[in-house]
């Protein structure tokens, strides 16, 4: 399997010529680095001064409360930058913590390269910022719309709401999700008996069909 596939095909040099990208790379010196299952990647209050692009595996953005709950935030898949948000940030500190869900293999490289003039051309430099421009105002949408599905006051309503943002992201009544049950129940901040009895009741309802993380929303699902 080619991993440097997915540093091409991550935000930062899809859209570049494959020579091009190839040369900024190699000015990058860059190390990957293998991750265990559940091994930790980035851990709270752990300071970051490095880009990741998750070249295989999966990761799972978490944050911890202080009696010990999980609640889950985000999924990085392949080709996704780890990290980046807080390596650009003033503090560089995690707000969150990050562990492998499966085997995985991260691409890290400095941020120094893009914050500090003279290590690659400036015509790359200011390219790299309008693509982590990009990736951060997809971030801050992301993020938004966490915001309004835990903000919604029954369960069915925040399962509704999660999977009307994903039918507008494939365009499709019929998708696969990212996260297996119990991940969704951690993302929705619900109890797993209690999602999977409501999406039992949806289906019987005909609002949907379900088959672990397959959906298949019926047209009279309501809208967001």
């Amino acid at each position: 399997m080619d991993l440097y596939h997915e540093l091409y095909n991550c935000l930062l040099f899809r859209d570049m010529e494959r020579e091009e990208a190839e040369s900024i790379i190699g000015l990058l010196d860059g190390k990957i680095k293998e991750y265990h299952k559940n091994e930790i990647v980035i851990s709270e209050e752990c300071k970051v001064d490095e880009i990741g692009i998750l070249l295989s595996g999966e990761i799972c953005k978490v944050q911890y409360y202080p009696d010990g709950t999980e609640q889950m935030v985000q999924k990085l898949k392949k080709s996704y930058m780890v990290g980046l948000e807080i390596a650009v940030s003033l503090k560089k500190t995690s707000p969150y913590t990050l562990y492998a869900v499966q085997p995985s293999v991260v691409y890290w490289f400095s941020v120094r390269y893009i914050e500090e003039a003279g290590m690659l051309s400036e015509s790359d430099r200011v390219f790299l910022y309008q693509k982590i421009v990009h990736f951060l105002a997809n971030e801050d949408i992301r993020k938004y719309r966490k915001i309004e599905i835990m903000s919604s006051r029954s369960v069915r309503e925040k399962i509704e709401k999660y999977l009307q943002i994903q039918r507008i992201r494939y365009q499709s009544n019929e998708f696969d999700i990212d996260f297996n049950r119990e991940q969704l129940a951690n993302y929705l901040g619900l109890n797993r008996s209690v999602l999977s009895h409501e999406l039992k009741k949806m289906e019987r309802e005909g609002l949907l069909r379900v088959r672990r993380n397959h959906f298949i929303l019926n047209e009279k699902t309501p809208p967001l």
